[in-house]
């Protein structure tokens, strides 16, 4: 009966969650979109216009928090021409308005704004420009070496959010973020082990009950508060990030109260942030009742574990509710968490099943002697085999619907750092898979033979020394001499089998530690994806390796201007490409280009710039160069946000073809 309640309750694991988690992950593939991404505007991105505006308008991919997204406008010498009352629209919570000064002067004008999204909590910085044309039509420009729009949203370095750069807010989200996941993943995988793996076994094999009984008890007493102390500190570290972050850095301003209180009590962010908390607490509660209540009724016993699990799946759908998985189009969004919840439960099954086994399990059977080990682990270890593989299926199934948020196309595994990052954690992954096949499929069926061996030898032990006591214990009439010659038979046989025995024994030892070992070691790697899990989520789908993070320029210096040189994939022309001065928001774009046939320069041609960004899907902005009629084509045009970008250089001749080159820079904030 328990075996088949154990085969059902495993099953429904496969049979619902997998199934699901497939059909979700082919029927909305690429949906998904990190951060509050500004969609379109009034007046629109690049415009030329020939009457002042009085307002500006923004609309934007999510639900922005009223309470620390904001937005600024500046001319080109830095000076501030809005009337400082950017607010988030009250009818669309996607829309952010701020009026202007009026009758403001023809010039170029810089919108530099920052979105904190309502839904994940994530924040952005951007920027755009718009001009207002001479009354004779001429389109201003910025002086050269202009640098309009520098701190003028504070001094702090936001970069490693949006462009991977390892500052001093990256690494203690990463850490934070890191600490959650482990956490959670971890105390839920030890439910899941209470609840399938030790019940099940003990009910099934009485003989393990007294081992599954001390391995539970020593997580409830070294491991249950101080994982959820450490959860709850992770949980608040999470919200002074964020605070981090609109701060820029500046640590006494992050943990001021109103601050930290205004952000868990705003948007949707905030709502799930103390959710978890919520969640964490009572688990808290009912582990200080475990531990101090030491006479339990019987179903108490039974009920609490259930209980943690229960909070332990809720604590899920609260990270879900607050992470990438909450910021889909509307339609949508609840099989989007869905998914994501099922990959949290995946890693919980497989990754936090394995790191009870490093931490609980082993350490309990170590005290044991090496006959016990060897039974424990081809007994009790195969209860977990069948939630180890539904948490692999299910996170081999769900893994690349999260991966969509940012990726558009297989180049971008390598082509980006986000994809890098991921590509990371997909070898992990696979590390895990081989290690976990090499002891399921190769060292558990062997230990198991060896066992069997073992055991077969030592109820031959067993027998011949009952036999042989049974003949030294014979009374008369046997004579004396009839009684020394069969007694001394059994004698060597016992001796034959106790070296057989001994044989036996040192093999099953070298087995057993062979299995424990890698066991033990196993969940480093699951450690490895629960880090990059975190680096994805800290970037929202960014990460510059260490080489690319070196060029970025500290905030408030001077940016120094990108230059680079390319040949056209026709190899006809060498174009060479001045972005000034190379920095988040407006930049001068100048191009020259040489006919590499004679080597001079050529200005009977049309020049025009493509930029992407490449850590984000922000799509493509179009910049039309004009010719100085000194050999250069240069336009004014954005980089809307740090990171790294891709501008495509199209030359346009006289015939009309069409020559292209590409260029990759990083741009600091």
């Amino acid at each position: 009966m328990i075996s088949f309640l154990h085969r059902l309750t495993t099953g429904r694991f496969i049979l619902l969650a997998l199934p699901l988690a497939i059909f979700l992950t082919l029927l909305f593939p690429a949906v998904a979109s990190a951060h509050a991404i500004l969609l379109r505007s009034d007046p629109a991105k690049d415009s030329i216009l020939s009457i002042p505006p009085q307002q500006v308008r923004m609309w934007f991919s999510e639900a922005l928090n009223p309470a620390f997204s904001t937005v600024v406008v500046v001319n080109g010498e830095n000076k501030r021409v809005d009337n400082r009352d950017a607010h988030v629209s009250p009818n669309d919570q996607t829309e952010m308005d701020l009026s202007l000064q009026s009758n403001l002067p023809p010039a170029v004008y810089i919108v530099i704004y920052r979105t904190d999204s309502a839904v994940d909590g994530h924040i952005l910085r951007g920027s755009f420009i718009f001009s207002v044309a001479e009354p004779n039509a001429t389109v201003p420009t910025l002086s050269t070496g202009a640098n309009p729009g520098a701190n003028v949203l504070g001094g702090g370095n936001l970069s490693g959010l949006s462009s991977g750069q390892l500052d001093g807010p990256t690494i203690f989200n990463l850490i934070m973020v890191t600490l959650v996941e482990l956490g959670a993943v971890f105390w839920v995988g030890a439910q899941l082990w209470a609840n399938f793996v030790l019940s099940f076994s003990a009910e099934a094999h009485a003989e393990e009950k007294p081992i599954n009984e001390g391995v539970q008890q020593r997580f409830e007493r070294r491991f249950s508060l101080p994982t959820l102390v450490v959860l709850l500190l992770a949980n608040v570290g999470v919200l002074v990030g964020q605070a981090l972050n609109l701060t820029g850095g500046n640590l006494g301003s992050a943990v001021s109260p109103s601050l930290l209180g205004e952000l868990a009590t705003s948007g949707r962010f905030g709502t799930y942030w103390l959710m978890r908390e919520f969640i964490i607490i009572v688990a808290i509660i009912l582990v200080l009742y475990t531990l101090l209540s030491k006479q339990r009724p019987r179903l108490v016993n039974t009920l609490l574990p259930l209980a943690n699990l229960l909070l332990g799946s809720v604590l899920f759908i609260a990270i879900t509710m607050s992470s990438h998985a909450a910021a889909v189009s509307a339609n949508i969004v609840g099989y989007a968490i869905v998914v994501d919840w099922l990959h949290l439960l995946a890693a919980a099954l497989w990754v936090g099943g394995m790191f009870y086994i490093t931490t609980t399990y082993l350490p309990v059977l170590g005290r044991r002697p090496v006959a016990e080990q060897a039974r424990s682990l081809t007994t009790v270890i195969p209860y977990f085999s069948p939630l180890a593989i539904a948490g692999v299926l299910i996170m081999a199934v769900t893994g690349p619907f999260n991966a969509t948020f940012h990726l558009t196309s297989w180049g971008q595994f390598l082509s980006t750092a986000y994809g890098r990052t991921l590509l990371v954690k997909i070898l992990l992954v696979g590390g895990l898979l081989l290690t976990s096949a090499y002891h399921v499929g190769l060292l558990r069926p062997r230990l198991k033979k060896e066992y069997k061996k073992y055991s077969y030898a030592v109820e031959r032990l067993n027998a011949a020394q009952a036999v042989e006591v049974a003949e030294q214990n014979r009374t008369p009439p046997l004579a004396a001499q009839q009684a020394a010659t069969t007694t001394a038979e059994p004698g060597r046989a016992t001796k034959m089998v106790a070296q057989q025995v001994k044989l036996r024994e040192g093999r099953l030892t070298k087995k057993t530690r062979r299995l424990s070992t890698v066991l033990r070691w196993e969940p480093l790697l699951g450690v490895g994806v629960i880090v990059c899990v975190g680096l994805l989520n800290v970037y929202g789908g960014t990460l510059l390796p260490a080489s690319a993070a070196q060029q970025q320029q500290q905030t408030g210096s001077k940016p120094q201007p990108f230059t680079a040189s390319v040949r056209t994939t026709d190899n006809k022309f060498t174009a060479t490409l001045t972005v000034n001065p190379n920095r988040f928001g407006t930049n001068v774009f100048t191009v020259s280009v040489v006919d590499n046939s004679t080597g001079k320069a050529d200005t009977n041609i049309g020049v025009s710039l493509y930029t992407t960004m490449l850590d984000m899907d922000m799509g493509t902005d179009t910049v039309n160069l004009l010719p100085d009629g000194k050999g250069h084509f240069s336009a004014s045009g954005d980089l809307s946000m740090a990171g790294d970008w891709e501008i495509r250089i199209q030359i346009r001749t006289p015939d009309n073809t069409l020559h292209d080159a590409k260029v990759h820079l990083l741009t600091p904030f």
